[in-house]
């Protein structure tokens, strides 16, 4: 049976059996590309009313003269839309854990305009953590990388939106590559809840480590969340000080691969669709098309504090402070706030 614990533990570099979960997640969020046969579940089109919204919203920004980063929900009224992205929001924590929104016709927009109303509806989902150590809160991500990593992310969610170009994307359910873990060997399942170590890539605050240790599942509140970044965790390595990887972690990071490029369900992409990836619940990797940089196209990207996210264990993840808004979950902290702060 599985151990379920109410409250999230926070165990140390082994594991506590409460933590455990020794039996398959049943959840909505353990899926395979055979159950995704009614687009439904996570495809939502923009209607023309939703539109409309979106264009008022934009007109009433650019005339007050809010700028982006002050842009919140009650600075960007979705009267109608609002409601379903909060809908969105929620199956995102308790469902599939993506879904792509379509229907944004970005041929009407500059680029600043584009920002805004990606900003804008990103705040009915959550509010957005800086991405590196200069507090950048809207990434931009030009062209797809060489031999994209299935992997989860540094926060709660991560948005994209693609302006120009289209293409495809891949996602995995993080519970049902668990699930077959467990199957095939109990024992790799139960490694997945040790301590490893990740490669920070240089975007630690003065004095900091430039490695982070976390578990690669949790089993919280009856919910399982699951990180993985089998690339951060190899160069990491690199420190001398870290911990070696052992056979038996190899033999794990062999068969999670292996395991997501079986159950992997492709996502298509096109110009203006927004998609959004819970963090602990689906590995994603980009692929394709999505930006052209000779044309000075790129990929919008935020990473999100969900509004009303799942309770995680404090080693799992961590705080983040960054500009106009609360204290986030996950992200990078700025270098200059914590200056300013001492």
């Amino acid at each position: 049976m599985a151990e379920t614990a109410t409250q999230c533990g926070s165990p140390a570099i082994g594991t506590s059996s409460a933590d455990v979960l020794r039996e398959p997640c049943r959840t909505a969020a353990a899926w395979r590309a055979a159950d995704l046969d009614d687009p439904a579940e996570w495809r939502f089109e923009l209607s023309p009313s939703h539109l409309d919204e979106l264009d008022a919203a934009l007109k009433a920004a650019r005339r007050n003269g809010i700028v982006l980063l002050r842009i919140t929900r009650e600075r960007f009224p979705l009267p109608s839309l609002g409601t379903e992205l909060r809908r969105i929001a929620h199956a995102l924590e308790n469902g599939r854990g993506f879904a792509v929104i379509k229907g944004i016709p970005v041929q009407r927009y500059d680029d600043a305009e584009i920002n805004t109303l990606f900003w804008g509806m990103a705040q009915y989902l959550g509010f957005p953590v800086s991405q590196d150590s200069f507090g950048r809160k809207l990434g931009r991500v030009r062209g797809a990388a060489a031999g994209p990593e299935l992997r989860t992310g540094g926060s709660d969610v991560v948005a994209l939106l693609s302006p120009r170009l289209g293409g495809s994307n891949t996602v995995v359910s993080s519970a049902a590559l668990y699930n077959e873990v467990l199957a095939r060997d109990p024992l790799l399942a139960e490694r997945m809840y040790r301590h490893f170590w990740f490669d920070r890539r240089g975007e630690q605050l003065p004095g900091e480590s430039p490695y982070r240790s976390v578990p690669l599942a949790c089993w919280c509140d009856g919910k399982l969340s699951v990180r993985y970044a089998r690339r951060d965790i190899e160069s990491a390595q690199r420190f001398p000080e870290v911990p070696r990887l052992e056979p038996a972690d190899v033999a794990l990071f062999e068969l999670i691969d292996g395991l997501a490029a079986e159950f992997r369900f492709g996502v298509d992409v096109e110009p203006g669709d927004i998609q959004l990836f819970n963090n602990y619940a689906v590995l994603h990797a980009q692929g394709g098309d999505i930006a052209d940089p000779a044309a000075g196209d790129s990929l919008r990207r935020l990473w999100l504090t969900l509004h009303d996210g799942r309770k995680l264990p404090p080693d799992f993840s961590w705080e983040t402070a960054g500009y106009g808004g609360p204290r986030g979950r996950g992200g990078v902290a700025p270098r200059d706030v914590i200056t300013r702060a001492s």
